[in-house]
């Protein structure tokens, strides 16, 4: 198993309990990004995955310690 943080920016936040910006992950050696967000209910509306301050793919896999950001599609009119 591997621990990693997740940091659910903006309209995100509401798939983490309480509506927290973050929370600690235990997740399965080999994990990826999309399985993260597949993890939290969170399909179809992360547009940005950030591990650290680098811009992944979903299919990236993590790492133990790693801090993971996702970052919603953006609006506005």
């Amino acid at each position: 198993m591997i621990r990693v943080e997740v940091n659910m920016h903006g309209n995100l936040r509401r798939f983490l309990p309480g509506g927290v910006g973050s929370i600690q992950l235990d997740l399965p050696e080999g994990a990826t990004i999309l399985n993260v967000i597949d993890s939290l209910s969170a399909e179809h509306e992360v547009w940005l995955a950030s591990i650290g301050d680098m811009v992944v793919p979903l299919s990236a896999e993590v790492k133990d310690g790693a801090e993971l950001n996702f970052f919603p599609y953006l609006e506005g009119g």
